[in-house]
């Protein structure tokens, strides 16, 4: 403001011939006593509407129109509204540069300050504002239609939005200025800018008259819609229950109603996922896909997948890809609600989810691939790891990435990126293959899917946490994640990030009462509930707690009787895990259901070495060690346990390097070699610290220093 000001008053001196250059004298000169006794406004507006108001009328009207534009406007779009109003701006506009109010740079006009185009601006009354907006808007409609621009397109109809539904006279005029924000948002949607697609939406709906959806039917439908789907995306969940109860209540047909059933069932699964996949597939029964309980019974599912086989036997790789498009509307559709089920039933009623999965591939190969194909493919491929074949599963993940390149599958890119990355986690480093998490979580932002980028950066954190990265950095990729949850109040996912994120904090050493609240989240979903008491498990494993790690052990074996149709690279870590809480169970116990129980872990864990020593060896070799320990094959274990700790240092899993000194300090505490058990223990901590477990490395240090004569734990 006070430079404003200042370089306002020299300009006006210099006009009034108070202040001039003298060249005989090589200074300026002033008449002092002239200049005191002027009269200055104390407030600069003022000052600066006075300067405005002095110039010709021509000048100050183009500087109005400017001010209608914000700070500044191109030369170019200037010329093309000048032609339009039959108007002279731009030689205005030079007199109003030359003096000063105006800068020419750039091929644009621009005021100096904000408080230039505010003083322009007030010039106009506020009553006649909004019908300027509507003038100039309506003259750049033109252009928008000649020109085909995509900017000159936005700038109009936001000058219409400006001028709002008072400022029009002739009633033709509402449907063709809502026409045009149906048209902008849909090209603010392409660009991915959903908050200004809604405010384009919003505004087209504040220009339909009275009766719109008997009179203007097809138009409110494709405004009202489209504003609700980008009301979720900018978090105002009020407004879309209002947008979704008028298309419910004056839709025509079924047919018109699905999409916004779509977005408010996706809206839905935030808080309420059971009742979310109900009203799927309630939907996709009227859709002609009817699911019941009895296809769920593993008999059924086992028929289904072979089924699906034998349809994908013919079809090669490339065949798949060069596959007909999918043109049926009500298949399309079931395919986008089939697609939401994926992830939700994954979550909370696994047992259908093959039945999802094998119904998007053969709805594929029977009518064609839709946008939504490459979801359906790759939950394929995670099936069929599952059940064994990790390169085959492997296979069809990859179709399901390449079928992203059909017309519309960018909305789901995100997800078929980052549920593909769990395969290549069984077939990469995981160290390299967690990265991909996040150009899907790029992906899933770029098409307004905050769902599932939220999801993506909770697997990339929990990734980056069982790969051994440092728990300070994993720590601060948790809190970006939760953020973002906690922002969108996504219940699901704050309950599934929750319980992990207090594992890491726990090992950390933050104090009990600094850790996120998992209470209020509650465990009423079953997949919910599994996660908390794993992580009960894995906390009370590390801190050698055997009393709660064994209720932990045998809640969480009922928790997980169901069969888990997707793999997903936590189902190693949960293999690994239970494997070694069941030899140490057994190493108390003598129970041989513990011995068997680890030797069904150890199977699977040798089966994924074989396909990726670089992420399984060490987890295997001390598996196998645990395993000569219980059996005192003492040779054996020795070896083994050396072998853990080399291939967990080659391999960069410091987290799983320090796990296998400290289980070999144990085991040669047993034996009675206390002074080679003291130097695991210490490699142990050391390497707890260096990870950033510095809880972990304390407790692990007070058991090396006071327990030295005690029998092993």
């Amino acid at each position: 403001g006070n430079q404003l000001f200042f370089s306002q008053l020299m300009i006006s001196l210099s006009k009034d011939g108070l202040i001039r250059p003298s060249l005989s004298r090589r200074r300026w000169e002033w008449d002092e006593e002239k200049i005191q006794s002027r009269k200055l406004p104390d407030d600069v507006a003022k000052f600066i509407t006075g300067n405005i108001g002095r110039m010709p009328a021509n000048v100050r009207m183009a500087l109005s129109v400017l001010s209608c534009f914000g700070a500044s406007a191109k030369i170019t779009f200037l010329k093309a509204l000048e032609t339009q109003l039959a108007i002279s701006l731009i030689e205005s506009m030079e007199e109003a540069a030359a003096e000063g109010v105006l800068d020419k740079t750039n091929g644009s006009y621009s005021f100096g300050h904000d408080r230039m185009q505010e003083a322009a601006y007030n010039m106009m009354r506020p009553e006649d504002r909004c019908l300027f907006h509507f003038k100039y808007g309506m003259a750049l409609v033109a252009c928008t239609i000649e020109s085909n621009d995509d900017g000159m397109l936005f700038t109009a109809t936001n000058q219409l939005n400006l001028g709002g539904p008072q400022a029009i006279k002739d009633a033709q005029h509402s449907a063709l200025i809502a026409n045009l924000n149906f048209t902008a948002g849909k090209k603010a949607m392409e660009m991915s800018d959903f908050r200004t697609a809604y405010n384009f939406f919003d505004n087209g709906i504040s220009f339909l008259r009275k009766g719109h959806w008997r009179t203007e039917y097809d138009l409110s439908l494709k405004l009202f819609v489209n504003a609700a789907k980008c009301a979720p995306f900018i978090g105002n969940i009020v407004s879309l229950k209002y947008l979704s109860q008028q298309v419910l209540s004056f839709g025509n047909s079924f047919e018109d109603k699905l999409e916004v059933l779509y977005i408010t069932v996706s809206a839905l699964a935030r808080i309420e996922t059971h009742q979310a996949v109900e009203k799927a597939i309630s939907v996709l029964s009227h859709l002609g896909e009817v699911f019941s309980e009895s296809h769920s019974e593993p008999g059924n599912i086992r028929l289904l997948i072979e089924q699906t086989k034998f349809m994908l036997s013919e079809y090669t790789d490339e065949r798949l890809l060069n596959h007909k498009s999918m043109e049926d509307p009500s298949k399309i559709m079931a395919m986008k609600f089939l697609a939401k089920l994926e992830l939700w039933t994954a979550v909370t009623k696994s047992s259908w989810q093959p039945l999802i999965t094998m119904k998007m591939v053969q709805l594929s190969i029977e009518h064609g691939m839709s946008a939504m194909s490459p979801i359906g493919f790759t939950y394929y491929g995670m099936l069929i790891a599952s059940l064994g074949d990790i390169r085959e599963g492997c296979r069809y993940a990859r179709i399901g990435r390449q079928l992203l390149d059909r017309p519309g599958a960018k909305e789901v890119a995100g997800e078929v990126i980052s549920m593909g990355t769990q395969l290549t986690c069984f077939v990469e480093p995981v160290q390299c293959a967690n990265e991909t998490h996040l150009q899907a979580h790029a992906a899933a932002m770029s098409a307004g899917d905050i769902c599932n980028a939220m999801l993506i950066l909770f697997a990339y954190s929990i990734g980056s946490y069982w790969a051994g990265e440092k728990l300070s950095v994993v720590r601060v990729k948790f809190a970006k994640s939760r953020s973002l949850m906690e922002k969108q109040n996504h219940l699901l996912w704050l309950a599934h990030q929750t319980p992990l994120e207090r594992t890491m904090l726990t090992l950390i050493g933050v104090d009990e009462s600094q850790l996120p609240d998992q209470s209020v989240l509650g465990g009423k979903m079953q997949y919910t509930a599994l996660v908390i008491c794993f992580q009960k498990l894995y906390v009370s494993f590390m801190f050698r707690q055997y009393e709660p790690m064994k209720a932990s052990v045998e809640n969480f074996i009922y928790k997980d009787s169901a069969n888990t149709w997707s793999l997903v690279y936590a189902d190693s870590e949960k293999a690994f895990l239970i494997g070694l809480a069941a030899y140490w169970m057994f190493r108390k116990t003598k129970d041989p259901k513990w011995t068997h129980m680890a030797s069904k872990s150890k199977f699977m864990m040798k089966k994924w070495a074989e396909v990726n020593e670089w992420n399984f060896q060490n987890k295997l070799y001390l598996m196998e060690a645990e395993e000569a320990f219980c059996y005192d094959d003492t040779v054996s274990a020795k070896t083994l346990y050396e072998k853990a700790i080399t291939s967990a240092r080659e391999h960069r899993f410091i987290n799983e390097e320090a796990l296998s000194y400290e289980l070999a300090g144990y085991f040669f505490l047993k034996i009675g070699q206390k002074d080679v058990s003291v130097n695991y223990f210490l490699q142990a901590h050391e390497k707890y610290h260096n990870w950033g477990a510095i809880a972990k490395a304390n407790s692990l240090y007070e058991f090396t220093m006071s327990s030295m004569c005690a029998s092993s734990p």
